[in-house]
């Protein structure tokens, strides 16, 4: 009996185990097929099985959509950006398919040129049996990805806002509230929101996920009495309660100004953005006590901005983003941010999916996860002195703020020295 049929690199085949064995392909079959393998022996199974381990068989997909037989894949629908995190999101979701014994296909709608359509075909030509989207942030495209597909097909929506699904989400309004209060705490009274550029492509209309930043932010500036002031090019977009244009503004003690900028060609990414922001408001004599921004990216080009024109970060500003990123960890001047919890969120939805491709109708259509995020407080928001001395954010963790010291602890806190106050 040959233990690898003839050919380097040559895809094994029922056929191919059948002639190996003396038998039938017929009866390869049915020992491979879960739904059929009690009608053969259990020896002749057992046989037939491990030669197919040995051998390095593994069933072909499109093979099995013909025969209607079980695929065991998933599909991802994710819009990446640029931002580490998201990366890191998509490799634990796939880790933990993995784990569960689906494998996942991945499609991203910039890649179709946002033709839901196309995506949809993608995904039922691989025989998907259940489907994530995450970071669809702006409803109309999760709803079109969930039209386009076949009734019933399980659909999980993470980070995204699709009708009618069960739907797992971070906290990020609660996220953003607890972090201007903790600046507004720390003394700030001009407070600056600022979110990624405008354009007139795929950023004209803000996702959910940037409204809700601003909401947290707005709620916490209105409960402190003060007012919300938006720039005039951004604020038929935002529709923020309560909010003012700058010239309108009443003057009160505490200010927070919400800044959404148009897209402007040579600003690139949201680096370049936060640098941008941040060099028209010193030039114009305007800089606020702290920026709070969208992204970590952002709010590194608010500090790069600052140290090109002498501006202290914190002593004369101070600086926030959000995503925990590696660049901002290890700043000259440590990164104030807010953390996603990533491996909760890849775990929860996993588990949710399987349910729903396993015991079809356990799982509430209109169920919602909301996860709490952390804030994790750095230098960039101000000294350990003053924080010492104010009230912290709900969810804050304290980190160590030499950079040394946070390298050796590495291996042991992911280079953060983390007390959960």
């Amino acid at each position: 009996m040959a233990d690898q049929p003839q050919g380097k690199n040559k895809i094994v085949t029922q056929q191919d185990i059948a002639e190996a064995l003396g038998i039938s392909r017929s009866t390869v079959a049915m020992a491979l097929n879960p739904l059929h393998e009690h009608k053969l022996l259990g020896e002749t199974a057992a046989r037939i099985k491990e030669y197919a381990a040995r051998v390095g068989y593994r069933p072909q997909r499109f093979a099995q959509i013909m025969r209607g037989g079980r695929t065991r894949v998933v599909g991802l629908v994710a819009k990446m950006g640029v931002y580490a995190s998201n990366h890191d999101l998509v490799v634990r979701l796939a880790n933990e398919l993995s784990h569960a014994g689906y494998q996942m296909v991945f499609a991203d709608p910039l890649w179709y040129g946002e033709d839901m359509g196309a995506v949809r075909n993608y995904l039922l030509d691989q025989g998907v049996e259940g489907v994530i989207v995450c970071n669809l942030t702006v409803s109309e495209e999760g709803n079109a990805m969930k039209e386009s597909l076949p009734p019933g097909l399980p659909f999980v929506s993470l980070q995204s806002w699709v009708d009618g699904v069960p739907t797992l989400r971070v906290d990020i309004r609660g996220a953003y509230y607890e972090l201007t209060k903790h600046f507004l705490a720390l003394g700030c009274r001009k407070l600056v929101y600022l979110a990624m550029f405008r354009d007139a492509g795929i950023l004209s209309t803000q996702g959910r996920t940037v409204r809700e930043r601003m909401e947290g932010f707005a709620q916490a500036i209105q409960e402190a009495q003060g007012v919300v002031v938006v720039d005039d090019a951004a604020r038929e977009a935002l529709e923020l309660r309560g909010a003012t244009t700058k010239g309108r503004s009443r003057k009160k003690e505490i200010q927070g100004m919400v800044i959404s900028p148009e897209k402007e060609n040579h600003v690139r990414d949201a680096f370049e953005n936060g640098y941008r922001q941040a060099m028209l408001l010193i030039e114009a004599g305007e800089l606020p006590d702290a920026f709070i921004c969208m992204n970590d990216d952002t709010a590194l080009g608010v500090m790069a901005a600052c140290a090109d024109q002498g501006v202290s970060v914190p002593d004369q500003v101070r600086v926030s983003g959000y995503d925990d990123s590696a660049a901002g960890r290890f700043a000259a001047v440590p990164l104030t941010t807010v953390k996603r919890p990533l491996e909760a969120l890849a775990v929860n939805t996993v588990s949710l999916i399987a349910k729903m491709i396993e015991s079809p109708g356990e799982v509430q259509k209109d169920e919602v996860m909301k996860f709490p995020a952390e804030v994790i407080v750095r230098r960039s928001s101000g000294s350990e002195f003053e924080m010492a001395d104010h009230p912290k954010p709900s969810g804050y963790v304290e980190v160590g703020s030499d950079v040394d010291r946070r390298l050796r602890l590495g291996a042991e806190s992911s280079a953060d020295t983390r007390v959960q106050k």
